[in-house]
């Protein structure tokens, strides 16, 4: 005989028993528990709520008659144990005052029987599937029974005076000097405006190929492993591990990375003890990186929940890029924009669930290439279906030495006044050693924030994004007024 799955049958008395007698306990139970939270071979608790239930929908009082007349109805009276075993219910309540907690007995009860069911279906799947592939399989068990302990998770209505002890500790933070309430990006005009990436958030960092999105998603993840001391993950979905960890090198030592892919042989003394020194600063980095090629969602999240298990703690974790992700599961969604959709509602979800902000890289549309001015803004967001919705920061690059051409294309004056800014724009770049670019980081969503423009310098041989100097900021904001006025006196 099999052995029954786990419940408790005296908890479940005392709840129906409550809610035959209590108005407070009938509606606490009836918004908390459903009829698969009451087990049983004859189903009788299920039974006896279901017709409990159904009167409160119908607006009818709940007690002993009305339950009496509603099996009756439904022809279950008999099933349900009949007046005298709901008499028996209501002589079966010790105390009200510990609803809540016979209530968590049955929940826990009920994943406990959910988790158990979904073991035997696993081993099941085992014995009678062939596997072919066991990543995959693992991936999807792991799915399977963490949606089921998730169910456990209840979150109830916290106090305002709770919450704002939390704020307190927050504003303690932030009210140190340089203090910040999310993971410190590396770059201080950005944290600015973000007060660093925030646990739970979506950050979406956005270009067109090649102009350094990538780039500057490595620049973010090494400077928040140094600078926050906390374990970064990176899943490369474009590039392996050892390609990715050159560019960290190259971005670390600032050699050129094309020296470094063309061997020691083509170095100076210099480099190579540069670089022998940028080998054990991004070795000892807390960096983790997943190159999987093809990696899906699933494997994602799984893999991420894993790796916060084993280390205890999360800084961040870097998904590049967002369009290689796959669900698996085309066949479910209409179209790839309602599967990216899919795909970055969950890489939310994984920020809130596990407490840490997700950056995740994505591409932008050709549309910014025909635009005036080539800026880049969030419609462009590429199969971008609720990418922006989801997002809590939206990141776009704009780099002008990206195109050719990069006035805007007006006739007349107004080209030439452009062409004049860009002129001393880039002769304000000369003064900066290396062979910068200018790159704007548009901040174009902040839901908890303020939006704007952060100036970087990116040093394209070696892949590394600095913040400009204070006289370097001040040069250009002249020239941009320059131009504002010129504009405006015509």
């Amino acid at each position: 005989m099999a052995r029954p799955l786990p419940h408790n049958p005296n908890a479940e008395k005392t709840v129906l028993g409550a809610m035959l007698i209590d108005e407070v306990a009938l509606v606490t139970c009836v918004s908390s528990l459903t009829e698969n939270d009451f087990y049983g071979a004859t189903k009788r608790h299920a039974i006896i709520f279901q017709a409990m239930n159904s009167l409160v929908k119908k607006h009818i009082p709940v007690d002993i008659q009305t339950v009496a007349d509603e099996l009756l109805n439904s022809k279950d009276l008999e099933n349900a144990g009949g007046v005298d075993y709901l008499m028996e219910l209501t002589q079966s309540v010790v105390s009200l005052s510990n609803m809540e907690f016979y209530i968590r007995i049955l929940q826990d009860q009920r994943v406990l029987r959910e988790l158990l069911s979904a073991i035997d279906g696993i081993r099941k799947d085992y014995d009678e599937e062939e596997i072919e592939d066991i990543t995959g399989f693992i991936a999807q068990a792991d799915a399977k029974i963490h949606e089921i302990t998730q169910k456990r998770r209840i979150s109830n209505f916290v106090s305002a005076q709770e919450v704002a002890n939390q704020v307190e500790l927050e504003l303690k933070i932030v009210f140190r000097p340089g203090g910040l309430t999310g993971l410190d990006t590396g770059y201080n005009h950005l944290n600015d405006y973000t007060h660093g990436f925030q646990k739970g958030e979506l950050v979406i960092l956005a270009a067109r190929p090649s102009v350094g999105k990538t780039a500057l998603a490595l620049n973010m993840a090494l400077q928040a492993a140094r600078r926050n001391n906390a374990p970064i993950a990176i899943f490369s979905l474009e590039m392996p591990a050892t390609a990715l960890i050159k560019r960290l090198i190259a971005t670390d030592s600032g050699v050129d990375l094309d020296y470094i892919l063309k061997g020691t042989n083509f170095l100076k003394t210099a480099q190579k003890a540069a670089l022998g020194q940028a080998l054990k600063n991004v070795g000892s980095a807390n960096l983790y990186i997943d190159d999987s090629a093809g990696i899906k969602l699933i494997d994602i999240i799984a893999k991420a929940r894993l790796l916060k298990a084993r280390l205890g703690d999360l800084g961040m974790i870097v998904v590049d890029y967002i369009g290689l992700v796959t669900t698996g599961d085309t066949k479910r969604f209409e179209s790839r924009q309602v599967e990216v959709s899919y795909i970055s509602r969950q890489l939310k979800e994984l920020a809130r669930e596990l407490k840490v902000p997700v950056l995740a890289v994505s591409q932008l549309s050709r549309a910014v290439e025909s635009r005036e001015g080539h800026y880049p803004q969030l419609s462009d967001l590429r199969d971008s279906g609720s990418i922006e919705q989801d997002a809590d920061v939206v990141l776009l690059i704009y780099r002008q030495a990206y195109y050719k051409d990069t006035g805007v294309v007006k006739p007349g004056r107004e080209k030439d006044k452009n062409e004049e800014t860009r002129l001393k724009q880039e002769e304000l770049m000369k003064s900066v050693e290396g062979g910068a670019d200018l790159v704007e980081l548009n901040i174009a969503k902040n839901r908890n924030g303020k939006i704007g423009i952060v100036n970087l310098l990116f040093f394209k041989s070696y892949g590394r994004f600095d913040t400009p100097s204070d006289e370097f900021e001040k040069r250009l904001r002249e020239i941009r007024s320059e131009r504002m006025l010129g504009n405006a006196a015509d």
